[in-house]
């Protein structure tokens, strides 16, 4: 039997876009730094969800440690 075109087409997985717009979410932001949780819960909660504030604190961050 034929396979329909359907079933010939190779599967596409796509990753979620980030860095699209001006906010992070919190998964976002602990994977663009690489930060664990419990430490970029509290950064997130200070510096809200704005990427230009949160890019800021952790580029003030790197260059005081």
């Amino acid at each position: 039997m034929a396979r329909s075109a359907q079933e010939n087409r190779p599967t596409v997985q796509r990753d979620v876009v980030y860095g699209w717009s001006n906010i992070y979410d919190l998964t976002e932001f602990i994977r663009a730094y690489d930060l664990p949780p419990l430490e970029a819960r509290p950064l997130f909660q200070q510096y809200g969800p704005s990427r230009q504030a949160l890019d800021a604190a952790m580029k003030a961050r790197k260059s005081c440690g």
